[in-house]
């Protein structure tokens, strides 16, 4: 939704006064059992209240028409609930599933994203239980039902889009993209480092390593609509099971940036990882992926040496 002229309100159970803090109110499906003045928060009066806002919400899409919604900006936190089903930046789903999910991110926030449909409704969750909305000048008298139903509107500045930032990769990941990737991976090189992401998030990603140049098994095994990311650059090192981690600990160090220690697969499969990010604990030897022949890498960087290809679907859409 690239207009100009877009209009941008959050929606919220929230008055001036317990806006600007003067009156002491709760904020998340966490704070049920508290008190806030004088008052418990039961699970019965969050339900109702959170009702209204998947009301303002479906009052805004039957206004406007607005049938499917499209998930974007996605972040997985945990894995989709199975209702769900496949959960990918670009997935497109009917009303209802929207609806659920936009509850599920008001009560949970594990997992995240922007409701969009076309050009006439934008929605998501922002902390502190608001919800964002974003609308054209020619449906603000929409907004009244949303008055009516007893909750609060705040007009707001659109945030812009990163269009600059992140780039559509339009290339299927096709045979002769599996064949270029085996092309350029050096003979060299016992291990090249490809990132399968479908979702930002730590339950949106998984890493694949090559280690004999043969690309065909991780070809059959990635998703539908993920964005295959092979980093020609990455440095794999290898390291006793003993010293694995003062190995990563130090690179960690020198580099600040997140690391990603595996164990050696085969077949193909995906190995099994641990990622340590800046500010985590070192692990223990149980939590190291399993076997004595480990090793690590740096996470890449943005400008890092690489190919990158859209894996095809039944109405695929790039990611974004």
């Amino acid at each position: 939704m690239d207009s100009p002229m877009s209009l941008c309100f959050l929606v919220s159970k929230y008055d001036e006064s317990m806006r600007s803090g003067v009156i002491a109110d709760w904020t998340s499906f966490g704070d049920v059992g508290k008190s806030f003045n004088g008052e418990v928060l039961t699970a019965a009066e969050y339900q109702r209240v959170e009702d209204l806002y998947i009301s303002a919400v479906e009052s805004l899409a039957d206004a406007m028409q607005a049938d499917r919604f499209t998930l974007r900006n996605l972040v997985l936190n945990e894995p989709p609930p199975p209702w769900l089903g496949a959960a990918y930046d670009g997935r497109s789903v009917e009303r209802h599933t929207a609806l659920r999910l936009l509850r599920r991110m008001l009560r949970h926030g594990l997992i995240s994203c922007t409701l969009e449909s076309g050009h006439a409704l934008r929605v998501a969750v922002e902390t502190d239980f608001y919800i964002s909305v974003e609308i054209q000048p020619d449906a603000v008298h929409c907004l009244e039902e949303v008055k009516r139903l007893g909750l609060h509107l705040v007009s707001v500045n659109c945030g812009e889009e990163e269009d600059d930032a992140k780039m559509a990769v339009s290339r299927p990941a096709d045979e002769k993209f599996w064949e270029q990737l085996a092309q350029n991976i050096r003979p060299s090189r016992d291990a090249t480092a490809i990132l399968e992401r479908w979702a930002e998030g730590n339950c949106g990603y998984r890493w694949h390593l090559v280690f004999d140049g043969d690309t065909s098994a991780i070809a059959g095994s990635v998703r539908p609509h993920s964005l295959v990311t092979a980093y020609l650059d990455a440095d794999v090192r290898w390291a006793s099971r003993r010293n694995i981690v003062p190995a990563t600990a130090s690179a960690m160090e020198a580099e600040a940036t997140p690391v990603v220690i595996f164990s050696r697969s085969t077949g193909g499969v995906a190995p099994e990882i641990l990622v340590l990010k800046e500010g985590d604990d070192l692990p223990t030897d149980a939590e190291v992926p399993p076997g004595n022949d480990v090793g690590f890498f740096l996470w890449p960087a943005e400008d890092s040496i690489s190919i990158q290809a859209v894996v095809q679907g039944d109405g695929s859409q790039p990611l974004r």
